[in-house]
């Protein structure tokens, strides 16, 4: 029985994480709760930390052809996020499925989860490629552009991780700090 317990708990918590993962690639995901700050940093905010894209843009004055290959990148994005996000609905129809078996295929929900991993990394892939060409197309001055604004970002993303790690050692002590003694017995 205790067996039994421990694989529902193992496919509970496969399931859950790759709903996770799932729901990550959802672009319509509220604005608050825990997802919120995953979503900040996508769909308009490129890849590779660029920050808000439709500024870049802006500020690249790009030529016809340097335009056409960002619109074919802003598209293969889009059209690779709608995918992923099909892709993660699907995985979570299996789970619900498979909430009404009796006895959990772990081996098959498994597969179904790297087919989807498979899948999702593909997609990526080939969006990044597609920013790959837009960037190799820029000049240097833009190219120059770019790079200040991911190395931007990057500093802003660390700036929030050394916050939260300040606020996360503030309430539950420093790393490394002795525990604090609980009062001896009397």
């Amino acid at each position: 029985m205790r067996k039994l317990k421990i694989a529902a708990a193992s496919a509970i918590l496969v399931a859950t994480s790759m709903f996770g993962v799932a729901h990550a690639a959802d672009a319509a995901a509220p604005a608050t709760g825990p997802q919120a700050a995953m979503h900040h940093m996508r769909g308009e905010h490129g890849p590779w930390g660029l920050g808000d894209i439709k500024k870049l843009h802006d500020q690249l004055k790009l030529n016809a052809q340097q335009e056409q290959a960002w619109q074919q990148a802003v598209a293969t994005s889009k059209q690779n996020r709608d995918a992923m996000r099909q892709n993660g609905e699907q995985f979570r129809q299996m789970i619900a499925q498979a909430k009404d078996q009796k006895i959990l295929d772990l081996a098959g929900m498994r597969a179904a989860r790297e087919k989807v991993f498979d899948q999702n990394r593909q997609l990526r892939s080939q969006t990044e490629d597609a920013w790959l060409n837009v960037y190799n197309g820029l000049d240097d001055g833009q190219k120059t552009l770019v790079s200040n604004s991911i190395k931007a970002r990057w500093a802003k993303m660390k700036a929030w991780h050394d916050k939260a790690m300040q606020h996360r050692q503030m309430h539950k002590g420093a790393p490394g700090a002795p525990a604090a003694t609980p009062p001896a017995a009397q």
